[in-house]
């Protein structure tokens, strides 16, 4: 389940990115034409277009860290929330819950009996 979530994940993050610099070379393309349409100054219409494609660029890369940054700070935390889950389960390098025995394989502890017999025995909550 966790890695068709990663998967899909990935598969909309790589769909915005494409689409989003799709979406600014047909602008910055398509920029020119209008400016072109309104036949200005070749100094003015230069700097009109180096300043729109700097915001247009600005704007897109600006989306896409923010894109990026709150799908990895989402899976740094469904990663460390699985951790504590995994601590509170007895999991590895989690606490055991040790008493009047050692601890076997099976995730129980060993202790014996009023007579000497040898018994698993498991936490209630397992």
């Amino acid at each position: 389940m966790a890695e068709y979530m990663l998967k899909m994940l990935m598969q909309v993050l790589i769909n915005f990115s494409m689409g989003l610099i799709m979406a600014l070379i047909i602008f910055i393309f398509g920029l020119w034409n209008i400016i072109q349409t309104y036949q200005p100054s070749p100094l003015t219409a230069l700097f009109f277009f180096v300043t729109a494609a700097c915001a247009a660029f600005a704007f897109v890369s600006t989306y896409l860290f923010a894109l990026y940054g709150a799908a990895a700070g989402g899976v740094y935390g469904l990663v460390k929330m699985a951790e504590t889950n995994g601590r509170i389960e007895g999991g590895p390098g989690g606490r055991r819950n040790i008493r009047g025995g050692r601890v076997d394989r099976s995730g129980g502890y060993q202790r014996q009996g009023a007579w000497g017999d040898q018994r698993n025995a498991r936490a209630h909550y397992q």
